[in-house]
């Protein structure tokens, strides 16, 4: 499926922006994944059966994974109190390199506390800074991660390109998603 037809299959209670983020999530999470060093384990539309042990992984259909993020992603991030780009970049960030990352990371790009608690202090410093510095300098500390890990782990070598792609993508699709009207 496309991204246009996974965000048609998005509950309408969801905002705009939330839909658009969690079909571009689906669109590259699409299927069944069972690689042998990734480290979520079984997973489908990017849902993990290490950290959802409770959910029938197999079954799980595209509309039940959005729920997913958006319950446990957009909405724990707070990410719909954010500008959109940032909650594009931390949306993402969450779901591929974990919550607690990718809010501290936030807070350390907006140079407030970092105690990875998306509240009052972090939104309204988001808000005020439009400059667009902050979702690139996002990506980069991302991409330091991503390079981190394969050196503390060679198995995860396999996946570094594929991360760093999806990173710049986010960062691209971010940027032009703060354009829209």
């Amino acid at each position: 499926m496309n991204r246009i037809q996974l965000e048609q299959l998005m509950p309408y209670h969801m905002p705009p922006q939330a839909r658009a983020a969690i079909a571009r999530i689906l669109e590259e999470e699409q299927g069944e994944n069972k690689l042998i060093h990734d480290r979520g384990g079984y997973t489908n539309w990017g849902i993990s059966s290490r950290w959802y042990p409770h959910i029938n992984i197999s079954e799980l259909s595209a509309s039940a994974a959005g729920e997913i993020y958006y319950q446990d992603y957009w909405l724990f991030n707070k990410c719909d109190k954010l500008p959109v780009a940032m909650a594009y970049v931390l949306f993402d960030a969450a779901v591929n390199q974990g919550g607690d990352f990718a809010r501290k990371t936030l807070q350390q790009v907006l140079g407030v506390k970092v105690d990875g608690i998306i509240g009052p202090k972090t939104i309204e410093t988001s808000n005020r800074t439009s400059d667009p510095f902050f979702v690139i300098q996002y990506t980069r500390y991302r991409c330091m991660r991503y390079t981190n890990l394969v050196q503390k782990d060679k198995t995860q070598i396999i996946f570094i390109e594929g991360w760093i792609d999806r990173a710049l993508e986010i960062l691209i699709d971010a940027q032009l998603a703060e354009q829209k009207p």
